[in-house]
């Protein structure tokens, strides 16, 4: 970039071109995004000071991002947050970015009544129960992570959207059994074979926690756990929601869940594939 003058819809027009010439999805709207976090700013703004010049510090702060964004990392990782269900929640090395299809998993527990106590296992950066305390799901949560450092990005999280009803804890799932029941138990877990890892966009490699990707085995470890853990973790009328790795994993999950005496029902993401599977046990 020269030493020229440039507007907000030069920068917007020229990072476009750059991002599409290196391969970037979306690439307008993370330009977008880059610039309204530099200028503190709506999208919307973005056009209504289109003809605005940068001040040299700002120009700065873009080719910075703009360099880290071609070097493969995450533009959540850049801008340091990242969007689930309207809300920006922290994000970091500690914590797997959120995804648009998790947002089923408090779609369906929208069209549930009468649930009082939720665990979720693997609450990572902590969105889906900080979502599901301030979207007033659930008057009990506990949230569980084998990780520190993504425990307190959670809390974190929590404390800065003011969600108030949540109980975090430290907690190995595979190995240590917890000793309470609840109505709902949420996971959206390691679902990755390790043979699959080599397949993953470079960024997510890169970037997210080795251990939220994988179970270093076949990626069924949790939903092994789940079944067999199942029937002494959920109350009367109780069920599981988790997301798994889709339309590869749909039998085994089936016959997992199904040996140990659970109904199994799978929902679609907004491209049609199966994303989280909903059990409940068979004699209630």
């Amino acid at each position: 970039m020269t030493d020229k003058i440039w507007t907000t819809i030069d920068l917007i027009k020229w990072g476009e071109d750059y991002f599409v010439s290196k391969g970037i999805s979306n690439a307008k709207l993370e330009v977008e995004w880059f610039l309204c976090h530099i200028l503190n700013c709506q999208r919307i703004d973005l056009y209504v000071q289109f003809e605005e010049p940068l001040m040299k510090d700002k120009l700065f702060q873009f080719k910075e991002m703009v360099k880290r964004r071609i070097e493969g990392e995450p533009f959540q990782h850049i801008l340091g947050k990242a969007d689930f269900y309207g809300r920006d929640f922290i994000v970091n090395k500690h914590v797997l970015i959120p995804r648009p299809e998790t947002e089923i998993i408090i779609e369906l527990l929208k069209k549930r009544d009468g649930v009082e106590s939720i665990l979720e296992i693997g609450t990572g950066s902590g969105c889906i129960a900080t979502t599901i305390s301030l979207e007033n799901l659930a008057t009990s949560i506990i949230a569980t992570d084998i990780s520190k450092d993504a425990l307190n990005t959670a809390k974190e999280n929590a404390s800065q959207l003011s969600a108030e009803n949540i109980d975090f804890k430290i907690h190995d799932f595979l190995n240590t059994d917890i000793n309470s029941t609840f109505d709902v138990v949420v996971s959206n877990p390691p679902y990755i074979g390790s043979d699959e890892m080599d397949g993953l966009q470079k960024e997510v490699q890169n970037y997210d926690p080795k251990i939220a990707l994988t179970d270093n085995g076949d990626g069924l470890s949790f939903y092994r756990r789940f079944a067999e853990f199942g029937h002494s973790l959920l109350n009367k009328n109780g069920f599981m929601l988790l997301e798994f790795g889709g339309v590869h994993q749909v039998k085994a999950i089936t016959e997992i869940f199904e040996s140990q005496q659970f109904n199994v029902k799978f929902h679609n993401d907004l491209q049609g594939d199966p994303r989280i599977v909903e059990m409940n046990l068979l004699t209630q």
